[in-house]
């Protein structure tokens, strides 16, 4: 048996392998989820049993899914071996969120949601909540999941919590190449982007790498990435049309992110 994760925002669990059909339907699972792989691969079917709150549920998985622009053409492989624990936990820290928030659905404004933001400000205490829409609380969603992932990652608790991605991605800048640091700022060009590592880009204005090392007070956004295609990867942020999103970053054919939606950095998990 062997731990792997959901490598796709969505994949259906069967009760058995081959044709496709509503009566074999089990469940949706979602992109990060855990599920343990319990023997070989069935004419393109893995099984697998899922860890659920009441217990596991058994049952098949496509093992690859067609290709897409996403995937260079090739077949997605459905599941990905796990990275360091600290990635993962920040990584299923940012997913808790996308869930809470329903995959993107839950508006910051809308009960429960607008509480859910206030969780959020509450942990770099700050009084705000959803309803308070001319405040950005994306930075506050990013130090909210890195936080919760310092329960079983404690090098987190180095990071520069904060109510502006600007404060942590200077830091993470300035700290580079330090052993404390949770996270080392890099170039786009220098380091290749991997689960747990924060996407920097600028907003509104346009930023540089140089900038950012020298100011801690820009107007940034981050972003956690949770996947890894060969053309591009997912990240989720907090403020993303109104809730808790994925975006999608491209990547160069050399596999590094590209500076398209205004990235400027890559802040990689050292944690």
């Amino acid at each position: 048996m062997s731990r792997m994760h959901v490598n796709v925002e969505a994949l259906n669990l069967r009760s058995a392998p081959g044709p496709v059909s509503p009566e074999t339907f089990v469940l949706r699972l979602h992109l990060g989820q855990a599920v343990d792989v319990t023997g070989a691969e069935q004419a393109g079917w893995l099984p697998v049993s899922v860890p659920l709150p009441a217990g596991s549920q058994a049952g098949f998985v496509k093992a690859l899914l067609a290709a897409g622009p996403s995937t260079g053409g090739s077949e997605l492989p459905s599941l990905r071996a796990p990275m360091s624990p600290a990635r993962e936990a920040l990584a299923a820290a940012a997913m808790v969120e996308w869930v809470r928030f329903k995959f993107g659905q839950g508006k910051e404004t809308v009960d429960p949601f607008f509480r859910l933001v206030g969780e959020m400000w509450k942990a770099i205490n700050l009084p705000h909540d959803g309803h308070d829409t001319d405040i950005p609380w994306s930075a506050a969603a990013i130090s909210f999941m890195v936080r919760n992932a310092a329960a079983q990652a404690p090098k987190y608790n180095a990071f520069r919590f904060a109510a502006s991605h600007s404060r942590y991605i200077n830091d993470a800048i300035k700290r580079s190449g330090k052993a404390a640091a949770p996270f080392w700022g890099f170039r786009l060009h220098e380091q290749m982007p991997q689960i747990g590592d924060l996407v920097a880009r600028s907003r509104e204005q346009s930023i540089t790498f140089e900038q950012a090392s020298v100011s801690d007070a820009f107007k940034s956004h981050t972003d956690v990435v949770v996947s890894v295609r060969p053309d591009e990867v997912l990240a989720i942020g907090g403020n993303v049309s109104d809730s808790v999103s994925i975006t999608r970053y491209a990547k160069t054919p050399a596999g590094f992110l590209d500076d398209s939606k205004g990235v400027f950095a890559l802040l990689a998990n050292r944690a």
